[in-house]
């Protein structure tokens, strides 16, 4: 634990103390007993972890996020496939990496850099706070090129559409879809929420496939970018019939009419909870609007996402969650034609929410607790959609991406999985000639990992999973899968 979380829990531990004595005074013939009560509360914040789940829809263009530096055949195999649309070695944020990066066809490269846009991402990298994993992607069995040339491999339905493969990533590439691994998660550990007051699935971008549990025995609590939802319309007149309207309702009532009772009562304890988590939030003095304004990304979409998220885990007293997950999306990353200018403007902005949420957290004394993970339905092709010098030009949908993984727990600095050796119509790709990956990882070994990070037992993990048996053990060696500590 670094100092500055052992500061914050010390805090709270006082405060939980003065909490449960009777006039302040922290010794007194009921001292014995609120000592534990508050080193009771001290153990359950401790075994406190939250998910913070950061869904890139459209496909982003991951081979640009990340890409090969110096004089080398990944070099070279970078430059021939991406051309027009390639990022110069200079421009680069440069990594540095702790261990060498395993590539594909039993290779190795040590230069790596990020995009210009992600000068702190490459910060953060190198301060060994975040990491990358190579080539995921959604996959039912490992397979090859030539299985796929035959026509012989087993294959995610509807490999390449948007919809079917950002259900399957956010699940598991079958047909018909069961459940998102969230909301089954959640289901799992229901024993690290058993004092809930709220949902411990909580999206602040919508309804999502990714908190979908089995059955529908959880449910979703989405909020508003910026808070709670307040209840359209309930004032005046219109408040005072449905509140007596709804006071009328027992047991005896029609069913339906119990169930909007219970929806409506639902919601409006739910706006309570996340307005008292946000006051107790900003009552430990940390400036969330200085931190997203200073990195750019107050106004933004993804910048007031993940800063109602970090309001909601330094709240959490309020919602009795030992074990939340959050989910966050950022659009737009569907990236047919100009790549360049739109990718450049996406990633500024996702580089300056992960920098402000990384900051916040850190000054609330979380960082260490939350894992934040950043993903998308699939990478981009190699090649792009144009020839010659038409800087317009973008990319068509493809296979395996790269993801991220941030937080106090992340084996930072290092990258994970097996980088392709971009190396065309050969080896890894699904394509004639454009590039399209076929993943070395699959989403449900990565998943695993933070899976089981996050409470879910190693023998639990095909109640996620079912397909994990098809690949090898992610928590062994040869995965290449450690990048939680």
């Amino acid at each position: 634990m670094n100092k500055n979380n052992q500061q914050t829990s010390r805090r709270k531990f006082i405060k939980k103390i003065t909490q449960y004595s009777i006039g302040g005074a922290a010794i007194n013939a009921f001292g014995l007993t609120s000592m534990l009560s508050a080193q009771q509360a001290l153990a359950d914040e401790q075994d406190y972890k939250a998910l913070v789940y950061v869904f890139l829809a459209g496909g982003n263009d991951s081979f640009n996020m990340l890409a090969p530096k110096g004089a080398s055949p990944l070099r070279t195999n970078y430059e021939t496939g991406r051309r027009n649309i390639s990022l110069s070695s200079e421009t680069l944020h440069e990594l540095q990496l702790q261990q060498t990066a395993k590539v594909y066809n039993d290779l190795s490269h040590q230069g790596f850099g990020l995009h210009p846009a992600c000068g702190d991402l490459a910060d953060m990298f190198n301060n060994q706070e975040l990491a990358f994993i190579c080539n995921i992607g959604n996959l039912v069995k490992p397979t090859t090129r030539q299985a796929i040339l035959d026509k012989s491999a087993e294959l995610p339905p509807q490999l390449y559409s948007h919809s079917d493969q950002q259900l399957q990533f956010q699940s598991e590439p079958v047909k018909p879809f069961r459940f998102g691994w969230g909301g089954r998660m959640a289901e799992l550990l229901t024993d690290f929420n058993q004092s809930t007051t709220v949902s411990p699935l909580i999206s602040v971008a919508g309804l999502n496939s990714f908190q979908v549990s089995l059955g529908n025995q959880l449910s979703t609590y989405a909020m508003g970018m910026d808070g709670a939802a307040s209840l359209s319309g309930f004032n005046g007149s219109r408040k005072t019939i449905l509140n007596n309207g709804l006071s009328s309702v027992d047991n005896t009532s029609h069913l339906m009419i119990q169930k909007y009772r219970d929806i409506f009562n639902s919601a409006k304890q739910a706006e309570v909870v996340v307005k008292d988590s946000f006051t107790a939030a900003e009552s430990l003095g940390v400036n969330y609007n200085d931190a997203f304004e200073e990195a750019g990304v107050a106004a933004s979409k993804i910048g007031r996402q993940l800063k109602s998220v970090a309001k909601m885990i330094a709240g959490r007293q309020s919602t009795g969650n030992n074990r939340p997950i959050f989910f966050v999306k950022m659009g737009g990353f569907d990236g047919h034609q100009n790549l360049l200018t739109s990718h450049q403007s996406l990633l500024a902005e996702l580089n300056g929410a992960l920098k402000a949420f990384r900051n916040v957290l850190v000054e609330q004394g979380d960082f260490d607790k939350t894992l934040t993970f950043v993903g998308s339905e699939f990478g981009r092709t190699l090649t792009p959609n144009g020839d010659g010098e038409d800087a317009g030009t973008g990319t068509d949908h493809a296979w395996g991406g790269h993801a991220i993984a941030l937080g106090g727990m992340i084996n930072g600095g290092q990258l994970f999985g097996t980088h392709p050796d971009l190396a065309l119509n050969q080896g890894l790709d699904a394509s004639k000639g454009r590039g399209r990956w076929i993943p070395t990882t699959a989403t449900s070994q990565v998943n695993s990992v933070m899976a089981h990070w996050f409470g879910v037992s190693k023998q639990n993990i095909p109640l996620l999973f079912p397909s994990i048996s098809n690949f090898a053990d992610p928590f062994q060696q040869q995965a290449n899968l450690n990048f939680i500590k």
